[in-house]
């Protein structure tokens, strides 16, 4: 049955979907505005930078030219024996002007500009005619007519000019104010919008924090539920096989006793085999019900002065698996054992290493070199046993699922011989004295399972587990 999902932890995907496509949206929205922002105050800044600034530097250049080349001029009028070296400073002040006014039309003309910079051109021409012509007549004058030469000639030409290149000067520092107003403008605009955009984005992407907050916690409570759930059932199951395993064992025991006395009073080997059968049958299943019981058993509160010493229980178990693991034609090995104590019981070390042993032996299959070696490793705070063999291996598939109740590998010809408790018993018994299990397998070359427990001496909630082994290893806690 489905475990339901906690009242009021439903969250509308849709909902979360539009706050979330709303951020994103909100954060393109707010770039593009602030590019197209910089493109305008960047164009309007181009036109300050590259018009009107230098509009104004050129004019104000021709402006102090012109006024100097009258000035250069009247004397030119005035001092006729000066008249060579004053030609050369007015050729050399009007070149200035000339230079001035060419590079101020070279410029691209603002919209507006076009007649300003027409009467700047026509000024320009009539006071440089007019120049040209005072610095001819001055050669013929009669002494006496300079100063009327001047006024008539040249003075209303030049005013004239200067107050087109005034005007226009003028109009440049208008033009160049409103366009840094524009500029001003454009920025705060930009900020305002920017910062409003941003202000929505942080509100939505609080919203789909709080979306997700309420998804998480959904999952989290279905979870929590699921675990309770499963936690409970289990519970239920562990206490129901061990009352059916004490219940049945009983029976089996004493229908055990009751064939092996009538085999022990039959003489006649015809007569034996039926009994014999019996009494094999009795034995598997008095062991299908050890194995209930034991799991049943193994969630209970471990001893907590217990100890086991590896190297004298791995030595004597060995030599009780040693007739099964000849008539399979397999050896048993073990490497040299440090001399540690393990915090748990005898019995719990015994029936750990037993059922791994039992599983390298039932599992072997046809592989050629038949071997399983047994290793214990001191890690520190924890002692590490594991029980390597040379058989098929498993696929990575079914690594997670090897310490679950009931779980047996499909395809083995070893499937029917039991529960599929052995492990689980294993995992449930070593994580309830504080250590942790787990397997590495290479398929076609053999599986190592391996198991840790704490060091005796020390505090099974004092010590963290140590890390995960290497890739390859799949550790089951």
């Amino acid at each position: 049955m489905p475990t339901p999902r906690p009242a009021g932890t439903e969250v509308s995907w849709k909902l979360l979907f539009l706050a979330f496509a709303a951020v994103v949206g909100s954060f393109f929205v707010t770039s593009w505005i602030v590019q197209r922002s910089s493109g305008v105050i960047s164009d309007l800044s181009n036109k300050i930078i590259y018009n009107s600034a230098p509009s104004i530097e050129h004019l104000a250049l021709v402006r102090r030219a012109v006024l100097e080349a009258e000035l250069v001029l009247a004397r030119f009028i005035n001092e006729p024996t000066h008249r060579g070296e004053l030609d050369r400073e007015l050729e050399t002040a009007l070149s200035e002007a000339r230079a001035g006014i060419s590079e101020y039309l070279d410029l691209t003309a603002l919209p507006g500009e076009q007649a300003v910079r027409r009467d700047v051109q026509e000024s320009w021409s009539r006071f440089e005619a007019a120049v040209k012509q005072a610095r001819t007549d001055a050669a013929s004058m009669r002494e006496g007519e300079e100063g009327a030469l001047f006024e008539q000639e040249v003075e209303p030409p030049g005013r004239r000019l200067l107050e087109d290149i005034t005007r226009s000067i003028e109009w440049n520092a208008v033009r160049g104010r409103e366009l840094a107003e524009r500029i001003r403008e454009a920025r705060r605009e930009a900020v305002w919008l920017s910062t409003s955009l941003h202000a929505l984005c942080g509100i939505l992407a609080g919203v789909v924090a709080w979306l997700l907050h309420r998804e998480l916690q959904g999952r989290r409570a279905l979870a929590d539920a699921h675990t309770k759930f499963v936690e409970a059932r289990a519970e239920e199951l562990e206490q129901f096989a061990g009352r059916v395993a004490h219940d049945i064992r009983n029976p089996l025991s004493s229908a055990r006793m009751a064939a092996e006395l009538g085999l022990r009073k039959t003489p006649e080997e015809s007569s034996r085999a039926p009994f014999k059968r019996i009494i094999r049958s009795l034995s598997r299943a008095d062991a299908i019900t050890g194995a209930l019981l034991d799991f049943a058993r193994s969630g209970a509160r471990p001893d907590p002065g217990a100890r086991a010493e590896p190297r004298a229980i791995i030595t004597d178990l060995l030599g009780g698996f040693a007739v099964e693991a000849e008539q399979a034609g397999i050896e048993l090995r073990h490497e040299p054992v440090p001399p540690v104590l393990v915090a748990c019981s005898t019995g719990v070390y015994l029936s750990l290493l037993g059922n791994l042993i039992r599983n390298a032996i039932k599992y072997m299959g046809d592989a050629t070199t038949r071997r399983v070696t047994l290793r214990v490793e001191d890690t520190g705070a924890f002692i590490r046993t594991r029980v390597s063999d040379t058989g098929p291996g498993i696929t990575p598939e079914l690594l997670p699922s090897l310490f679950e109740p009931y779980f047996r590998v499909k395809g083995s010809s070893a499937i029917a011989e039991g529960l599929g408790l052995g492990l689980a018993t294993v995992k449930k018994l070593v994580e309830g004295h504080g250590g942790r299990v787990g397997v590495t397998s290479t398929r076609g070359k053999g599986s190592t399972f391996w198991f840790e427990l704490p060091r005796a001496g020390s505090s099974s909630w004092d010590v963290s587990p140590p890390p995960h082994d290497a890739p390859g290893t799949s550790p089951l806690n």
